[in-house]
C-alpha cells in the first residue's frame, strides 16, 4: 500500500472517530431532557413548545406531536372537555365504575368558576321550579340514588308518597325540585372529588394524529397555556350558541339591555318591576312567563308597567318529555326487562341502531325530538301557564316579531325612558321595557372552531356534519376521542341532549373498557 493510501485510511478513521464521540453526546444530551409517558414504553420530550414548530395552519405537525415530542405536556389517562351535566356524570361514571383508580387519573376543562356553573344560572335564569325529567335522570350511578338522597338527607326515612308531600319531587312522573337536585348534583362533585380536577380554562387545539395519545392545547383563565397528552378525550361540548332572532341587533339591543336570552349564560339582575315580552312557546318561556306574570301566591294582579306579554307563532302544546321515553332507556334496564320477561331494548333505539344510513338517523332524530312543548303540569296544573292566561296576569299573542322601534316614554315629573316598541304580524303593537327570548340553542355543531378543525381530520356525516363513532362512541381511527351530548346524536339518537343522554353516553364509553 502507498503512502498517499495509508494517509487516506488514516484521515477517514479519524473522521469517524469524530462523529460516533458526537453522536453519543447527542443522544446522552437528550436523554437528560425527556421522560417516560406512563401509556407508552415511548420517551417524551420536555421542552417548551417553539412558536415556529407550528405548521401553517397554526396545528401542531404530525412530525411536531410523534417522532420530535417537542414541548412540555402534562400525561393525564382521561381530558373531558366541558363541565356541564355530562362531563360531570361521565366523570363520576369513569371514577365509580373502576375504569380510573381515582379522580387523580381525569382532568376536567371547564372555562367557568365551577362546575355545573352554567347549568345552574341558565335553570335560575328561566325560573324553573322542578325539572322536566323524572328522578331517575341524575348524575350519580345509581338508579335510584337521587331518591336516596333524599331520605338520607330528611334525618329518616321517607317513602315517594311523602317525598311528594314535602315538595322534594312533583306528584307527576316524580320530577324532582330543582333546588334539590342542584343539592344532590353539589353533591355527587364532592363525593367524586370532581371539584378537585377542575382546571379552569378552554381547549383551543386537539390533535388526534398520534396513536398513542390526544395532544390538547389549554388556554387558562390565568392566560397561559397548557399542553396535555391525554390517553382518553371525551368532548361533552354542550349545545350551539343561543339562537337569536334576525330582529335583534346584537350590538345595540343587548348591551343596552332591551334585548336578554334567557339561556346567554349571564346572570339576571332583579331590578324594578318592568314591562316584559318573553318570546318563544316552549317550556322555558312558560316558566319565566309563570314567574314574572305570578309571583308569590296571592299576590295582586301585575300593572300594566310591569306586565308579561308571551310572543308566539303556535298555540302552547302539551307533551310531557321532548322525546319519547323508549329513547331514555339505558342497556342496564334493558337488561333488567329482559331478565324480567320484558321486550329489552324498545323498537325505536332498535330500528335506528339498525339503520346504517345517517341521513335517515338525523331525520328521525329531528322526527322525534319536539322542541317548543309544555308539560301538562306547567300549562294546566295549579297555578299553570293556563289560568294565568285566562287571569290576565299573563298576555298571549300568537304572533310574531316583524319590527321595533325605539321610543320615550315618560315616567312621573319630567323623566321619561327608552322603551322598545313591537309591531307584530297580527296588526297589534306593544311597548315594553325589556324583551327576554326564550328561543332555544341554535342548530349548529358545537364547538367552533375546535370541531371545525376536527372534522376535517375525523369523520363526519356528509349530511349534517356530525360526528361518525362507534357504538362505544369513539371518533376516530385511534379510539382515544369520545362524544357526548349533540356530538353523539347520531349514534345515541333523540335523547342525547339531555339528561337521560349523559347517563346512556356514560354508559356506552365505560362499557369499551368494563365489558359490561
Amino acid at each position: 500500500m502507498t503512502p498517499a493510501a495509508i494517509l487516506i485510511l488514516f484521515v477517514l478513521s479519524l473522521d469517524c472517530i469524530f462523529a460516533l464521540v458526537v453522536s453519543t453526546k447527542l443522544r446522552a444530551r437528550g436523554r437528560d431532557n425527556v421522560q417516560m409517558s406512563p401509556f407508552t414504553s415511548q420517551a417524551v420530550a420536555t421542552r417548551p413548545l417553539r412558536l415556529d414548530e407550528s405548521d401553517s395552519s397554526g396545528r401542531l405537525s404530525p412530525a411536531n406531536l410523534s417522532a420530535d415530542r417537542s414541548f412540555a405536556a402534562k400525561n393525564i389517562p382521561w381530558l373531558i372537555v366541558g363541565g356541564g351535566i355530562h362531563g360531570v356524570h361521565i366523570s363520576a361514571r369513569l371514577i365509580g365504575s373502576g375504569v380510573v383508580s381515582s379522580a387523580s387519573d381525569l382532568c376536567i376543562v371547564d372555562n367557568n368558576e365551577a362546575l355545573l356553573h352554567l347549568w345552574k344560572l341558565r335553570t335560575r335564569n328561566t325560573g324553573m321550579g322542578f325539572l322536566r325529567s323524572s328522578s331517575g335522570y341524575h348524575l350519580d350511578i345509581p338508579d335510584d340514588a337521587l331518591r336516596k338522597f333524599s331520605n338520607d338527607n330528611s334525618g329518616r326515612n321517607k317513602t315517594r308518597e311523602t317525598n311528594k308531600r314535602r315538595g322534594t319531587f312533583s306528584k307527576d312522573y316524580e320530577r324532582p325540585q330543582l333546588d334539590f337536585f342542584n343539592d344532590h348534583c353539589d353533591h355527587v362533585v364532592s363525593k367524586y372529588h370532581l371539584d378537585q380536577i377542575h382546571t379552569k380554562g378552554k381547549v383551543k387545539k386537539i390533535d388526534p394524529s398520534n396513536d398513542r395519545f390526544v395532544a390538547v392545547q389549554v388556554e387558562k383563565v390565568d392566560g397561559g397555556v397548557e399542553w396535555y397528552h391525554a390517553a382518553n378525550v371525551v368532548l361533552a361540548l354542550g349545545n350551539d350558541l343561543p339562537r337569536y332572532p334576525d330582529w335583534v341587533d346584537i350590538d345595540y339591543d343587548v348591551q343596552h339591555g332591551f334585548v336578554r336570552h334567557l339561556l346567554d349564560g349571564n346572570d339576571f339582575c332583579t331590578g324594578s318591576p318592568q314591562s316584559t315580552a318573553i318570546v318563544g312557546g316552549g317550556i322555558t318561556v312558560a316558566h319565566k312567563s309563570l314567574e314574572l306574570g305570578c309571583g308569590n301566591a296571592g299576590e295582586d294582579m301585575p300593572s300594566k308597567s310591569r306586565a308579561v306579554h308571551v310572543i308566539s307563532r303556535h298555540p302552547f302544546k302539551e307533551q310531557q318529555f321532548d322525546t319519547h321515553q323508549e329513547w331514555m332507556m339505558d342497556q342496564a334496564a334493558a337488561k333488567r326487562s329482559i331478565d324480567g320477561g320484558g321486550a329489552g331494548l324498545p323498537d325505536r333505539q332498535v330500528k335506528f341502531l339498525d339503520c346504517s344510513d345517517y341521513e335517515i338517523r338525523r331525520k328521525t332524530i329531528a322526527r322525534e325530538r319536539i322542541p317548543g312543548t309544555v308539560t301538562t303540569a306547567v300549562f294546566r296544573g295549579k297555578g299553570g301557564l293556563k289560568y294565568a292566561i285566562e287571569e290576565g296576569r299573563v298576555q298571549f299573542h300568537q304572533s310574531e316579531i316583524v319590527a321595533k322601534a325605539y321610543v320615550d316614554a315618560q315616567e312621573g315629573e319630567g323623566l321619561s325612558r327608552q322603551k322598545l316598541q313591537l309591531k307584530l304580524s297580527n296588526g297589534e303593537s306593544i311597548t315594553v321595557d325589556q324583551v327576554l327570548l326564550g328561543t332555544g340553542f341554535g342548530t349548529k355543531i358545537p364547538g367552533g372552531m375546535l370541531m371545525e378543525e376536527l372534522s376535517k381530520e375525523l369523520p363526519t356525516s356528509e349530511y349534517c356534519g356530525f360526528p361518525i363513532v362507534d357504538k362505544n362512541l369513539r371518533w376516530g381511527r385511534n379510539g382515544r376521542i369520545f362524544v357526548s351530548g349533540a356530538l353523539a346524536e347520531l349514534e345515541v339518537g333523540p335523547s342525547a341532549r339531555n339528561i337521560a343522554g349523559a347517563r346512556l353516553a356514560a354508559e356506552r364509553i365505560v362499557e369499551a373498557f368494563t365489558g359490561s
